[in-house]
């Protein structure tokens, strides 16, 4: 009765200590805001979630001044104070001496219209802003503390825990909101990558990628306005949700782009991201992490749904939570669906460069033409070949060879469930095709990086190289002209997804532009010829 009556104070544009003309109220399952014309005041409900816990008052007012005190890193001048309601003999209100009956975080009031999510859906997103956005985060993620150590925060132990709370809370959704078929997909790929690449998130940990982060990096906390980027709405109820792998809190936003139909805008902050940050390893935990969000956005969604009061059905709740356990599945599907990436180029153009780099980041078997040739001919890789353009052990029938013995290579590994990285110049278009082939089979995406420098560059390379010791590739100028005359460009109608690179780049850009590429590729448009010239 108490808190109803405060409420409709609340409701009242005569109660706030600035002049309105109008209160807003809007509502959701942990708190209620109050929107005046120039002010938000949020009220948190007493309630005990589980998850989160604001059922007496002094946890409300303790999570009040944590919400306060965490948002000021990333907007200062929209949080501004944490104010106390008090009983007076006439009422409610916000000054005197009676008792404090409940705390409110006052907020300076941002338009709805500035949310990251509401411009996109106008078309005045910039992909500089998208840049800006993503710089801010990668600044803010490396200032940010990283947890105590005593704590297991962002470990693998902690993101099962994590995943096994999600499913044991849903497991009322499936047959509503959650198909029985998303479900088992999503439990499978979850154990099975967990399982396999335990390393990958141990040394996120020894890295330091874990960090005291924002936790609930939606596009409609993100607001820009006057080319100022604000994020509010960090989580403050509970720390293992906020001390996060940031590969996790750069899922969320891309998630939630994806979600609300923006795939290029999610591109473009997870590229921007990588390129602030130098965090390449970022890739091999992102559809993880994307899988992560989305099932918990479905999860979050049913559970209020179940929560409605009788007859008060929500098909656009339905539609939404059922959307997000459905793009959860398809992240699900492509954490355990292995690479195949190929490099394709001149002799010199920087292949086994790039694919070092780039196998590196994905943590793919690396296998190098130059390497299997030599072994198969029972010679150390380092031992010098200078033979006459397509003799010896370069002969045509030892190429075959050679192509064989990589293909036979990237099969096992693939069927492992393995990325694979093949170093090779694959200059006939039969061989690219027939690795394209290869993966199609065995269920993995096929990627050609085409290595792209000019002849002068070429040359400086090769020279350098053969005055070298210890190289393993016999690869020299004087046999250029021969093999660019044989090399077979890469046509317009072959499958698998192509990417043009220019290798004359700062390397590391070059590989996280190979990155990016692959991650467009696993976008949804893998299956279709689609080429990208990345200069």
């Amino acid at each position: 009765m108490v808190r109803t009556a405060l409420l409709d104070a609340l409701r009242n544009p005569a109660f706030y200590p600035d002049p309105t003309q109008h209160v807003e109220v809007r509502e959701t399952h942990a708190s209620v805001v109050f929107l005046t014309d120039h002010y938000a005041y949020k009220i948190k409900k007493p309630v005990n979630l589980g998850f989160l816990d604001y059922s007496t008052l002094a946890r409300r007012h303790f999570f009040c001044t944590q919400e306060l005190r965490l948002n000021r890193r990333l907007c200062p001048d929209v949080y501004l104070d944490v104010m106390a309601l008090r009983r007076e003999p006439h009422g409610y209100s916000f000054s005197g001496h009676g008792p404090v009956v409940e705390y409110a975080l006052k907020m300076r009031r941002l338009p709805d219209t500035s949310t990251l999510a509401a411009l996109l859906r106008h078309d005045t997103v910039a992909p500089q802003t998208i840049q800006a956005l993503a710089q801010r985060l990668a600044a803010f993620h490396a200032a940010s503390p990283p947890p105590p150590p005593v704590q297991q925060y962002g470990t693998l132990t902690q993101v099962q825990a994590d995943w096994q709370e999600n499913f044991a809370q849903t497991a009322s959704c499936i047959g509503i909101t959650l198909s029985q078929q998303d479900y088992d997909q999503i439990h499978h790929a979850v154990t099975t990558f967990t399982a396999q690449h335990a390393d990958w998130f141990a040394q996120r940990v020894h890295e330091g990628r874990i960090r005291d982060c924002h936790g609930d990096l939606r596009a409609e906390h993100v607001y820009v306005i006057d080319g100022q980027i604000h994020i509010l709405d960090c989580i403050e109820f509970a720390p293992r949700f906020r001390f996060i792998d940031v590969a996790s809190e750069v899922a969320f936003l891309a998630m939630d782009l994806d979600r609300l139909r923006f795939p290029r805008a999610a591109r473009q902050f997870v590229q921007a991201y990588v390129a602030s940050s130098a965090d390449v390893t970022l890739y091999r935990l992102l559809d993880f992490y994307r899988c992560y969000r989305a099932y918990v956005r479905g999860k979050v969604i049913s559970i209020l749904l179940q929560e409605a009061p009788p007859g008060q059905e929500c098909p656009q709740g339905q539609h939404d939570a059922a959307d997000a356990f459905q793009l959860a599945a398809r992240y699900a599907m492509r954490c355990v669906q292995p690479l195949l990436i190929l490099t394709t180029g001149l002799i010199g153009s920087g292949k086994s460069t790039l694919a070092a780099g780039v196998a590196a980041a994905l943590d793919a078997h690396v296998f190098s033409a130059d390497r299997v040739r030599k072994e198969r001919a029972g010679l150390t890789p380092e031992t010098p070949q200078r033979v006459a353009y397509g003799t010896g052990l370069y002969s045509a029938a030892t190429t075959q060879q050679t192509y064989d013995a990589l293909a036979d290579l990237a099969r096992q590994s693939l069927t492992r469930g393995e990325s694979v990285m093949l170093d090779a110049s694959f200059a006939k278009r039969a061989e690219r095709v027939r690795m394209t082939a290869l993966a199609r089979a065995l269920g993995a995406e096929c990627y050609l990086l085409e290595c792209l420098a000019p002849e002068q560059a070429i040359r400086k390379r090769l020279e350098q190289r053969q005055r070298a010791a210890m190289s393993i590739s016999d690869g020299r100028w004087d046999i250029f002209t021969q093999f660019q005359h044989s090399y077979e460009p890469v046509q317009e109608d072959e499958p698998a997804w192509h990417v043009r690179l220019d290798t004359t780049q700062d390397m590391a850009q070059c590989v996280q532009q190979a990155l990016g590429a692959i991650e467009e590729g696993r976008g949804g448009i893998q299956g279709r010829k689609v080429e990208r010239c990345i200069a």
